[in-house]
């Protein structure tokens, strides 16, 4: 299944395996650090948080280019899988605000396990980020999980409280598109792979919005009026829960 009208076939099959080589590297690199060889001039626990967020970064890539690429949602879980564990040890909210959100939300497509979802949990109830959509999104498993009124970034999140808030479903669904289409992707523009795939397509993963996906199931919205709008996980939303 072709989920993307931009990437390159060659070029994302090709980004993907240079990322699991440089992931591969990367964990030998940290085994050796943490069996004692430093090889580096800063203190090894410096390095080792260092090639843990490497990691991870290289992690988040594959996973949303092998949803972008077609791969087979039972293939993306796995690599969704991996890339929770790869944020354990490195996750802060002032750094990592786009992964916690897009991971508690394909968690949430994908009706992932509570032992699962709860590490992601874990993570923001220690670095608290008082945020109204990770606060939502997380209620949707814990209802006695508050909501605050806070967004680290309003530009474009704020908006997703008028979904959230709207009653009426068909209302509902007319704010996402309108948040699909107009707010979201535009909002974006100060992100690091904000219009990537002008840039340098050779690293292009993809700039789906899995919110928006996590907004439709948990409000119970009718998914197939948002089929085809841009940046809208469909078959995630559709067929996620199968693979929980």
């Amino acid at each position: 299944m072709k989920r993307d009208t931009i990437f390159i076939e060659k070029k994302i099959h090709e980004l993907i395996q240079i990322n699991k080589l440089s992931i591969d590297e990367w964990t030998q690199e940290l085994t050796k650090l943490k069996q004692g060889e430093n090889s580096y001039k800063r203190p090894v626990e410096e390095i080792i948080k260092s090639v843990q967020l490497d990691i991870s970064i290289y992690q988040k890539e594959n996973m949303i280019a092998t949803y972008t690429a077609g791969y087979p949602i039972e293939k993306f879980k796995e690599e969704y899988l991996t890339f929770v564990d790869s944020l354990v040890p490195v996750w802060h909210s002032n750094s990592g605000y786009d992964a916690m959100l897009w991971a508690l939300s394909i968690g949430i497509l994908l009706e992932v396990d509570e032992t699962t979802f709860d590490k992601l949990v874990d993570l923001v109830r220690k670095d608290d980020p008082e945020d109204y959509l990770i606060d939502y999104l997380i209620q949707s498993h814990h209802p006695e999980w508050t909501i605050r009124i806070n967004y680290n970034f309003p530009r474009p999140y704020c908006f997703t409280r008028k979904i959230i808030e709207e009653e009426n479903s068909e209302k509902a669904v007319s704010l996402l598109k309108e948040y699909l289409t107009k707010k979201r992707y535009q909002g974006c523009r100060d992100e690091g792979w904000y219009d990537l795939h002008k840039r340098n397509i050779d690293n292009y993963y993809g700039y789906w919005s899995f919110e928006s996906g996590a907004l439709c199931k948990i409000k119970g919205l009718d998914y197939k009026q948002l089929e085809g709008l841009p940046y809208f996980p469909y078959d995630l939303v559709v067929e996620g829960g199968i693979y929980r």
